[in-house]
């Protein structure tokens, strides 16, 4: 939690300066840009999962431009075994948006992003080594078993698999965790307060076997992963002491 903390004060302490457009356009994933109902759709069905809320906190955050939230909402989610999150982290310090730009620290979550090797992450985490100078190597691996420490799956995982089960016991329907049916919550139209008269949202998808169950939970994201596409942006050329761009 103590480097948690450290993430945390170093975004609300971050300046009002904005990161240069190049650097910003590198970071910024066209996924981050969605529409109200999109956000609000899957902000209903990730609300249960908090590396799931966290990570769409985050890229909201990002799409907006305040980069001190989304590191604040990327670091919550990393903490949940959320390596898109953690590989989030990294281009923010790579390219020095939100951040004081540190290619060793950039580096160190990029490893930790790539620790299930997801071919993109992998990829990006060799480009960045080939950039740094032994100065730069020595520290991300110092810094890298920090962040292991705090965030690594086997510290992780953990986390989330406790909410995942003690969600187990709070599914409308089976006691086991089974949805049959149509599970569906209502919300009030406005100028409406009758329950019955509301607008329903079907929520089976949400409680969906594989997301109730830890280890299909991750071997899902885990096939998504590895045979699909991330943005992973640019790594560029790094200096041994990059200047301040943080916003």
């Amino acid at each position: 939690m103590e480097l948690l903390t450290s993430i945390l004060l170093t975004a609300l302490a971050a300046g009002p300066a904005l990161p240069a457009p190049d650097a910003m356009n590198a970071v910024v994933a066209p996924s981050d840009r969605m529409h109200a109902a999109d956000l609000d759709e899957r902000t209903r069905k990730a609300n249960s999962f908090p590396n799931e809320l966290s990570r769409l906190y985050g890229s909201e955050s990002a799409a907006k431009g305040e980069w001190g939230d989304a590191l604040v909402h990327f670091t919550r989610a990393a903490r949940y075994a959320d390596k898109y999150s953690q590989h989030r982290i990294s281009l923010m310090y790579w390219h020095g948006v939100g951040v004081t730009r540190d290619p060793a620290l950039a580096y160190a979550w990029a490893d930790l992003a790539a620790e299930r090797m997801y071919p993109s992450f992998v990829v990006l985490r060799e480009k960045m080594w080939l950039s740094l100078d032994e100065a730069q190597r020595a520290r991300a691996l110092r810094e890298g078993e920090a962040l292991y420490a705090e965030y690594g799956d086997e510290v992780a995982k953990p986390r989330l698999a406790a909410v995942i089960l003690r969600q187990n016991s709070q599914v409308t329907g089976s006691r086991t965790g089974n949805v049959s049916g149509k599970l569906q919550t209502h919300s009030p139209r406005p100028g409406e307060i009758s329950p019955m008269a509301a607008s329903g949202a079907d929520m089976a998808d949400v409680y969906a076997s594989w997301r109730m169950n830890p280890e299909r939970y991750w071997a899902v994201e885990d096939a998504i992963w590895k045979d699909g596409s991330v943005e992973v942006g640019p790594a560029g050329k790094a200096t041994r002491d990059p200047p301040a761009t943080g916003d």
